[in-house]
């Protein structure tokens, strides 16, 4: 009877495992084994997009609600940092990085969202692709961005996502030497350390003390959230320009992978930036993992390091 039913069970998560997206005016609806996950936001009232919420299997959303769906307690600080994005605060001197709707500071650019160039949902991964232009604050287009996203499914304690990321520029520029770049993160106030969340680098090195400015392969920052240990951890892939990235972490819930940033933490240090000719290209990939209870991140990052590439991919060409 025990086996019968167990078959049953694992029927019946096999059929749930898939991922779906649908696709709205302002978003893309993410939906992983039957239960929602977040959305990719691209209305042009964003600035830039990002992705919004992060969710466990279980349901747990591990990001700040504010200023997109503000929940009690919320911290109202930097209202550009929502949910998971890509950008940089120093572009040939252009900020494309701190630029909400709000903030009204003369050298904003804005990541202007362009197409869905492919939009497949499917039984173990499900494949976002898109193009989006960065815009100086004259609106001249400095970088066109070809970003991949791949949900997996059937993981049954895990939300995993791979960023394949091409920035091709259309015009001289240099990606300068700056702590905010190139993928940040902002969780729920749980995970700040005053609350008792904690983050942890490859090295073992925890904390905004011990991680800001360090080169590392990956962050894992943990919390309690309704009772249940999560976690949410960012992998820098070993081909990406400037890996292992150093990460610019502040103990409030904010991180960021960073390609860029030498001199930003030691002034003693050869700077990090990066000069483009038109079409010039860089390409970066990241695994962004969510979960609950236990995983092993070692053997995440050695899977995700190790995988078989298939040739550069672009979308909108």
């Amino acid at each position: 009877m025990r086996t019968l039913v167990a078959a049953a069970l694992l029927t019946a998560c096999s059929s749930l495992a898939e991922v779906r997206l649908e696709q709205k005016s302002d978003r893309v609806i993410v939906t992983i084994d039957g239960k929602p996950f977040g959305s990719l936001y691209f209305g042009e009232d964003a600035n830039k997009p990002f992705f919004y919420p992060l969710t466990t299997p279980s349901g747990i959303r591990v990001t700040r609600g504010y200023p997109i769906d503000p929940a009690p307690g919320d911290p109202v600080d930097h209202p550009h940092q929502k949910g998971l994005w890509i950008g940089t605060e120093r572009l040939s001197g252009m900020d494309l990085w701190e630029n909400d709707p709000s903030y009204h500071r003369p050298r904003m650019g804005r990541i202007l969202f362009r197409d869905v160039g492919r939009s497949v949902s499917g039984k173990e991964l499900g494949e976002l692709g898109f193009r989006a232009d960065w815009l100086s604050p004259g609106n001249q287009l400095l970088v066109t961005e070809d970003r991949i996203m791949l949900f997996h499914s059937g993981i049954p304690n895990a939300h995993i996502v791979d960023i394949d990321l091409t920035l091709t520029a259309r015009q001289p520029v240099t990606f300068e030497d700056h702590q905010d770049a190139i993928i940040g993160i902002r969780l729920h106030p749980g995970f700040d350390e005053k609350n008792g969340g904690m983050a942890m680098n490859a090295e073992g090195f925890r904390g905004e003390a011990g991680i800001r400015g360090r080169a590392s392969r990956f962050v894992d920052w943990k919390a309690t959230l309704e009772n249940e240990p999560v976690g949410v951890a960012l992998l820098d892939h070993p081909e990406n320009p400037g890996s292992p990235a150093r990460w610019h972490i502040r103990s409030f819930g904010f991180f960021t992978a960073n390609p860029f940033a030498r001199q930003a933490f030691d002034p003693n240090a050869r700077s990090g930036a990066v000069s483009l000719r038109p079409g010039d290209k860089l390409r970066f990939r990241y695994r962004m993992i969510v979960y609950s209870g236990k995983f092993d991140l070692n053997a995440s990052w050695r899977e995700f390091a190790g995988k078989a590439e298939a040739g550069q991919r672009s979308v909108g060409e």
